[in-house]
């Protein structure tokens, strides 16, 4: 994998995706922040900024904060793949019958033309070795982001060394390895040093850092700044 950090950026319509033209983030991340951590946006609405981006960026789409139920998730990632995006991410909540229900979806995720990222969440618990139910399962990525969006962010909830370990356990499995979660400016470089994939941004890109606001491409292209 790369060592080169690249940065995602989640929008939440056609019009945010296009205020980002003259700046476009390495990934177009869609999700509905209102709707939760990984709130799903109408398909109809991806498939129109997938049309947009026309290729330039990649683009990646959130099916939604789903119960761990294997049938119901397999279907949310059948609609979301046929929208065109590059990538489709799952939110894993843990709880008791993730274990299983990532078992009953591996045949389903290995088989997938279009690549899935498991979201984990550092305000969770989770088994001591679900990376590897992660990697056993066919994800091509991994994760790690915030699920209570009360302004807690990734480095108040994980130390350095633990994301340090985090990244270090993806990378080695050879998958995608992405940070995110109310992540700021000034956390680019701490994190950047970790070498993951990627850095994920909905907070730092909206004035007040209210995700739920709108986008500001002032402040993508200082992010974009701060990663070259």
């Amino acid at each position: 994998m790369s060592t080169n950090t690249q940065w995602l950026a989640s929008v939440q319509s056609l019009a945010e995706a296009q205020s980002l033209n003259a700046c476009l983030p390495d990934m177009l991340d869609m999700k509905q922040p209102a709707k939760g951590a990984l709130g799903a946006l109408p398909l109809d609405v991806v498939s129109d900024i997938v049309r947009w981006n026309a290729n330039r960026c990649l683009t990646s789409a959130t099916i939604g904060d789903l119960p761990m139920q294997a049938p119901m998730i397999e279907s949310a990632i059948h609609q979301m793949a046929k929208t065109g995006v590059d990538f489709v991410k799952v939110g894993l909540f843990g709880g008791d019958e993730q274990a299983d229900c990532l078992q009953a979806l591996t045949p389903f995720i290995s088989q997938q033309n279009t690549p899935v990222i498991a979201v984990m969440f550092a305000d969770r618990q989770y088994d001591n070795d679900v990376i590897t139910q992660i990697v056993n399962t066919g994800f091509r990525g991994v994760m790690i982001d915030t699920a209570d969006k009360n302004g807690q962010s990734l480095l108040d909830l994980w130390s350095t060394e633990a994301l340090t370990e985090f990244v270090q356990k993806i990378k080695s499995a050879d998958r995608l390895c992405g940070l995110a979660g109310a992540l700021r400016l000034g956390d680019i470089a701490t994190l950047r040093a970790l070498q993951p994939d990627y850095l994920g941004f909905r907070s730092a890109l909206c004035p007040e850092r209210n995700r739920n606001g709108s986008l500001s491409a002032a402040l993508a292209k200082s992010i974009a700044a701060a990663l070259q």
